[in-house]
């Protein structure tokens, strides 16, 4: 009963979009079917159907209403058969002609954690996250290039007036604040400086109530752009797409979830899962903290804060449906589908909801990774290294990591499907703890070459840590998209 449970809710997920062409297409047919039937109804007093169709008034109404009600299936089956494909085709159409990986450069900016002038814990909750918020949203802007939350909560504090600032963190603009919490009001104090001349260029303040601090965020985009770019039409910026929630009390404790979601810790993690039930509870109607409760469940389940089983499984999935269900153009929620596609061994399907989500959020380095992921179990290595390299260089060392070594084992892994081992060979001297895949991979590349390398270090290190490991399951984890690739390496893996 489990399994056809997370069956259901997988099937679900990927029949969504079908099944809204399906509605749209019989709300067409019936409107199209009443409208034919009016239009008959007055045609027949004016006209003979027995002198033209053979068939009297009564005769002839009679069939059209059993003709309109029978053709409904008719046309859905072939409404299906005709666009079941190009519904997937029309976002990978966005992939093939859209946004250029390795284009001119672009400027850049960062976002300076806002002043908490409240000065209180919960009020900070409130300030973070409508910073984070302020990221994401100049993420979704395809003309800049934004810091990542990990770089921007570390300019907290610092000095970002000196030339030495500029020349570390490579900005051309810093955009910094202040936040005080009254009641249901919100005062915001912002400003936009230029790095180049330290001059600030754009500033303003708002006294809102709360449920305007979506417009707020939207004016503050748009004049940050335009003062960058000058008056440009922003079509990344979608805010009907985002459908943000207008009750407050959920707002804040999605806000408070997300950041504590962020801290990758075993406690904070299940108090995350705690409040985004809350917001939940206190706005059914909200998909973000669906989105973002199916992200920290399989947060917890990729950490091991939790057991990955059936149950587990089966509230990641429906909690992940609900969220694609009430809106499906949301960036993390498609990260998240392209992601559980890869796992399943869905190469299509993920670099459908992978393109979704680089369309939405191109500046964010989750969504690089699994369209990278994507790209490169669909044939394009070439693009795939290109996402890579933006997303090394957007965050060189991973929000829960503590060095370089997952984004270079991705540049390593994807240079090894693209067959240029000398690549391989010198990013692998600069991984500092060699997993599973780059290790197999490594003697591969020296077996292919006629090298040995069993008296090198390297080797002998994963022999020692890797010997007892299940090759089929660890080599299926590699998720090639190539039957002859997947035996190979377990030729190789079974030979050492």
């Amino acid at each position: 009963m489990k399994k056809l449970k997370l069956a259901f809710y997988f099937i679900k997920i990927k029949l969504h979009n079908i099944f809204n062409l399906l509605i749209k297409t019989a709300t067409a047919y019936v409107v199209t079917g009443f409208a034919i039937i009016q239009v008959s109804s007055i045609v027949v007093d004016n006209v003979s159907t027995q002198a033209v169709l053979g068939l009297s008034t009564e005769a002839f109404m009679q069939l059209l209403f059993i003709a309109i009600p029978t053709g409904l299936p008719l046309v859905l089956i072939v409404t299906y058969i005709l666009k079941r494909k190009s519904i997937d085709q029309e976002v990978l159409l966005t992939d093939e002609v859209g946004i250029n990986i390795s284009s001119n450069y672009k400027q850049k900016i960062g976002v300076i954690p806002f002043e908490n002038l409240n000065n209180d814990n919960d009020g900070a909750f409130l300030v973070d996250g409508i910073v984070e918020d302020l990221i994401t949203e100049l993420s979704m802007i395809q003309e800049i290039a934004v810091a990542t939350r990990k770089t921007c909560f570390s300019l907290r504090g610092k000095d970002f007036t000196t030339s030495e600032f500029k020349e570390e963190y490579g900005l051309d603009y810093i955009v910094s604040g202040s936040i005080r919490s009254i009641d249901n009001r919100l005062r915001i104090s912002v400003e936009l400086c230029d790095m180049d001349d330290g001059n600030v260029i754009w500033s303003n303040k708002y006294d809102r109530v709360k449920t305007d601090i979506f417009e707020v965020q939207d004016e503050i985009v748009t004049k940050i752009i335009n003062s960058m770019h000058g008056e440009i039409e922003i079509n990344s910026l979608k805010r009907a797409h985002r459908k943000p929630t207008e009750n407050m009390t959920s707002y804040e404790y999605t806000l408070k979830g997300r950041a504590l979601n962020q801290k990758f810790e075993k406690d904070a993690n299940a108090e995350a899962i705690k409040v985004l039930d809350a917001a939940i509870e206190a706005d059914k109607t909200n998909p973000l903290p669906y989105s973002w409760k199916a992200c920290t469940i399989g947060q917890a389940m990729t950490l091991g804060f939790i057991d990955k089983d059936e149950d587990t499984m089966a509230t990641f999935i429906e909690t992940l449906s609900k969220a694609n269900e009430m809106n499906d153009n949301d960036w993390n929620t498609n990260r998240i589908l392209a992601e559980a596609n890869l796992t399943l061994h869905q190469y299509d399907q993920s670099k459908v909801y992978a393109t979704k989500a680089f369309n939405a959020n191109p500046n964010n380095p989750h969504v690089l990774s699994i369209y990278a992921d994507s790209l490169l179990r669909n044939g394009q290595p070439d693009k795939a290294i290109e996402t890579i390299e933006k997303m090394y260089e957007l965050e060189p060392i991973p929000l829960s990591d503590s060095n370089s070594d997952r984004p270079l084992r991705a540049l390593y892994f994807a240079h090894y499907i693209n067959k240029d081992f000398e690549k391989c060979r010198d990013i692998f001297t600069k991984i500092e703890e060699i997993d599973i895949r780059t290790w197999l991979t490594r003697i591969d590349i020296e077996k292919a070459h006629g090298t040995k390398c069993e008296d090198e270090s390297w080797f002998k290190a994963g022999l020692e840590k890797f010997r007892d490991s299940d090759w089929k399951k660890e080599i299926n984890l590699f998720h090639l998209n190539d039957k002859t690739a997947f035996n190979n390496l377990l030729n190789v893996a079974q030979s050492i």
